[in-house]
């Protein structure tokens, strides 16, 4: 039986992009309808995908989405994604960690960081782009990211 990982800001993105990677890895994706569920939703999840994309079908923001997460389970690891590559990101995921009162590991997809000892810790942030998922080397690395992630 495959790990869930809670997609708990679903964007279009998200779930035309990630999905199928999700799956590949070995992962059942399950889509956040309501953030009154994510505590319980992410208790049961190996993981947790959210979206620093602007507008979401969950109308809550990514600062609001992930500050609730770790309210509830401040232990489980996250991933982030959009569309921007981690460059224009970075500063984003930055504000979020300062925000959260944490000092993140910001990582993203690259063949040095595939076996990086952050990944599978609450304080690291994965990001995953576009870009990450339409290159097949960069998703391959994306995909092994994942599994270590969300181990």
């Amino acid at each position: 039986m495959a790990k869930t990982v809670l997609l708990a800001r679903p964007h279009p993105f998200i779930v035309a992009e990630m999905k199928p990677l999700l799956e590949h890895s070995g992962y059942a994706p399950a889509k956040l309808e309501n953030l009154v569920d994510l505590a319980v939703q992410a208790r049961s999840s190996a993981g947790v995908v959210i979206s620093l994309a602007v507008s979401s079908s969950l109308g809550e923001t990514a600062v609001e989405v992930f500050t609730r997460l770790r309210q509830g389970v401040p232990h489980i690891p996250v991933l982030f994604a959009a569309m921007l590559p981690l460059y224009k990101a970075q500063g984003s995921l930055e504000r979020l960690a300062k925000q959260a009162g944490i000092q993140a590991t910001i990582l993203g997809v690259a063949a040095g960081n595939e076996n990086a000892a952050a990944l599978g810790k609450p304080d690291t942030f994965l990001y995953i782009s576009k870009d990450d998922l339409a290159d097949p080397t960069h998703r391959a690395i994306a995909s092994r990211m994942v599994q270590r992630h969300f181990r």
